[in-house]
Order: C-alpha cells, then sequence, then structure tokens
C-alpha cells in the first residue's frame, strides 16, 4: 500500500492496490464461492463497498483516530465512510462500542479472550533470569511505551523498595534511563508468548499501570485476562475494561497505585490468601466462558449473520 491515506488521490490509490491484490487472491483460494469480507482496518473503505463481497465486516480493535503517529482527521475521515458501508461493526470493548455504535446498522460486542491452558497450567520455569531475583516479584507483561503510567509505576517501586519489580516486554518510544534512580526495576525486555507463563509464575503479584487518556480509553488489554488466569492478584489502572472486571482485581488510580501495590504486598508478606475464595470461583467460572475457543464460535456466528 502507499504509506499515506490523506488526500482522496491516495485513498483511490490504495483502494485499487488493495482490491486488486484481494480479488487475485480470491481466483487462486476460493473461486466461484461468495466471500465474507472481515477487516480489522478502516483505511480502505472502497472494499467495504465491494458488491463481491456478500457480508462485510468491520472488526474494531482500537479507536485508532487517538493513535501516537496517526492523522486523527484522515482516520476519522475513513473509519466514518467504513462504519457507514458495513453490515457489521465488532466492537472488542464496551467503549468502543457505546460510541460507535449508532453509526453503523448492526453492532455487537466480543471481547478479547484467554488461553486458558497456557496460563492457567503452567510451570515456574527455572531457567527464567526471573528465578534469581529476590521476592516478593512485582511483574508487568506487554509493550513498555507512552501508554505506561510510569509516574504510577516510579512511585509505587519507590514506595516498596523490599519487591523487585519486573518489566517482560519491549520498550518502545521510551529511554529506560529515565528509572536509573530506582534501583528496584528491572527491564528484561521481550520474551516468547510460549515461554510467558513460565515467566510470570514467578510474579507474586501483576499489574497493568496505564495512562487512562483518549489513547487507552478504548482499549481491551489481552494481559488483564492472562493475569488473572494464572491466579495471581493483580492490580490496573481504571481503563474502563478493567472496572469492568473489578471484582476480580483491584482497580486504583494514579495517586491509588502505589499504596495498592504496597497493601497487597503486605497482605502476601503475611500469608494471607491473595484472591479471596468466593471471587475466585467466581473468576473460574468466568475465564471459562471467556476462553478464545468460546470466542471463536462466537466471531464465527457474528461474521456469518447467525443468533
Amino acid at each position: 500500500m502507499w504509506p499515506s491515506f490523506r488526500g482522496t488521490t491516495s485513498t483511490a490509490l490504495n483502494q485499487r492496490l488493495l482490491s486488486r491484490a484481494v480479488h487475485e487472491a480470491l481466483r487462486h483460494v476460493a473461486p466461484d464461492k461468495h466471500p465474507i469480507l472481515v477487516s480489522t482496518s478502516p483505511i480502505v473503505p472502497g472494499l467495504f463497498r465491494d458488491q463481491k463481497f456478500t457480508r462485510k465486516v468491520y472488526y474494531c480493535v482500537d479507536d485508532f483516530t487517538h493513535w501516537h503517529g496517526i492523522d486523527g482527521r484522515a482516520m476519522q475521515r475513513l473509519e466514518q465512510e467504513t462504519l457507514d458501508a458495513c453490515d457489521l461493526m465488532i466492537a472488542t470493548s464496551t467503549s468502543i462500542l457505546d460510541s460507535h455504535a449508532s453509526l453503523v446498522n448492526a453492532s455487537a460486542l466480543l471481547t478479547h479472550g484467554v488461553d486458558l491452558t497456557h496460563f492457567s497450567r503452567a510451570i515456574t520455569n527455572p531457567a527464567s533470569p526471573l528465578a534469581a531475583l529476590p521476592h516478593p516479584l512485582v511483574g508487568m507483561v506487554g509493550v513498555f511505551d507512552r501508554r505506561v503510567d510510569v509516574h504510577a509505576l516510579r512511585a509505587a517501586a519507590l514506595l516498596s523498595p523490599q519487591a523487585t519489580f519486573v518489566i517482560l516486554g519491549p520498550v518502545i518510544d521510551r529511554d529506560i534511563k529515565e528509572f536509573r534512580d530506582v534501583p528496584n526495576l528491572r527491564f528484561f525486555g521481550a520474551v516468547p508468548y510460549a515461554d510467558l507463563p513460565g515467566h510470570v509464575c514467578h510474579f507474586d503479584l501483576c499489574i497493568l499501570p496505564y495512562v487512562v487518556d483518549e489513547s487507552t480509553r478504548n482499549i481491551n488489554p489481552l494481559k488483564l485476562k492472562e493475569y488473572l488466569a494464572t491466579g495471581k492478584p493483580v492490580i490496573a489502572s481504571p481503563l474502563p475494561e478493567a472496572i469492568r472486571l473489578a471484582e476480580y482485581l483491584t482497580v486504583a488510580d494514579t495517586d491509588e497505585f502505589p499504596h495498592a501495590v504496597a497493601s497487597a504486598l503486605a497482605t502476601i508478606a503475611s500469608g494471607s490468601p491473595a484472591n479471596p475464595v468466593q471471587p475466585r470461583t467466581g473468576l473460574e467460572s468466568f475465564l471459562q466462558s471467556e476462553s478464545w475457543e468460546a470466542k471463536a464460535k462466537r466471531f464465527l456466528s457474528d461474521i456469518l449473520g447467525g443468533p
């Protein structure tokens, strides 16, 4: 694709390029079939007006109009055209559904799932670099970028110097040198997904410190349910999805976050259960309904136009 979508010329060029590629693929893969279009990208709305497709589904996974480095006006125009032309919008968060539902003919909510087997039955990996670290371990998994609430993270680490704070994931658009004065905060970079549970098993507490603004308000972090599947206690910033799961985790804003972490660590040190029995029982039932297998069945039903 041409790396621009601001003007009508660029939009038309990308429409021709992508449409040609898609139609060529269909001729080889599905000749004489009636294809359904499913797209997570709204930047080529012309595909949604293509009569080749019997049904057109926009799988909206984020609010791209507020992404860093994106032309918000151009994205808003393209997404509006996509919403006008699609038969169904599937939203991955309640906030996306609430803001977009009135703009489409039909909409459905399908939040992200979790690989329960992968995370709930994991065995601690003794070869993990985390194995040699002093406990308690407070861990975060995922991309470390502008969305991370570094003020909450820094304050939490400084308030609990007896704990080791661990970040597993790539660092993007940030300089870890800004944490040179936080000796108990360690960065380990990205790890393979297959190995992730073996590292997370070393955590005593899982955290998700995110800035809550227009760039994060509509996200549905995969790691939230992955954290919960491990059975570890979880503390998260008040993202809408975290608030929706507040029955199973602790929600804390920037000012409350350091004290919530300190309180959780005190509970762990006392030997008290990290999660109350009743909520944990309800959590297991909830996670079963949130498995990727369950999500896949619902997704297939939605795109086929089923009940």
